[in-house]
């Protein structure tokens, strides 16, 4: 994986999905400095239509911002596990957050739709939590992985959202 400043850093990956297209990836690589605290939470219930949002992402060699709203609570012909978004993405946005101005991640973004402007869809935040949840019923070693409860960014403005975020978005490199 490679950061925003250019490092790279060595990941394998846990656990994947391919049904909802998501995995679980861990940071092997010694060089990587962990972080305690995690500026960010999960959001544990469904988003609302209309929700605004941004996104975070790397559809080329520096991290990219973007902004939209929640278009449908389900994703490509009506799949229960995604959301339908409005915001501009690209290849390499994939795998990105999206977060809402509470600074909750309500999604990770999927699939962009070849054949609409602006249609993009994206895994809603539970997957994340069920692939967790699989993980550590997999291997105990696992069981000590806690998911942030709270947020840093909830009283942020936008601009200070994103500097805390930036940190923690990686663009996935190699196979």
């Amino acid at each position: 994986i490679e950061n925003r400043k250019g490092d790279f850093y060595k990941a394998e990956a846990l656990y994947t999905d391919k049904e909802v297209d998501l995995a679980i990836l861990k940071i092997t690589d010694t060089a990587f400095r962990t972080v305690s605290n995690l500026p960010y939470s999960i959001k544990k219930e469904n988003s609302e239509l209309g929700e605004q949002f941004f996104t975070l992402g790397f559809p080329r060699n520096e991290i990219v911002y973007g902004e939209g709203y929640l278009s449908a609570e389900s994703g490509s012909d009506g799949d229960s596990s995604a959301y339908q978004l409005n915001v501009s993405a690209n290849p390499g946005n994939s795998g990105g957050p999206v977060i809402n101005g509470k600074g909750e991640i309500i999604a990770i973004i999927t699939a962009k739709d070849s054949k609409a402007d602006g249609v993009v869809y994206a895994a809603k935040s539970k997957n994340i939590l069920t692939l967790l949840d699989k993980l550590k019923k997999m291997d105990d070693r696992y069981q000590v992985i806690k998911t942030p409860n709270k947020t840093d960014l909830k009283k942020l403005d936008r601009v200070q959202q994103v500097k805390k975020m930036e940190s923690f978005v990686f663009m996935v490199v190699g196979n």
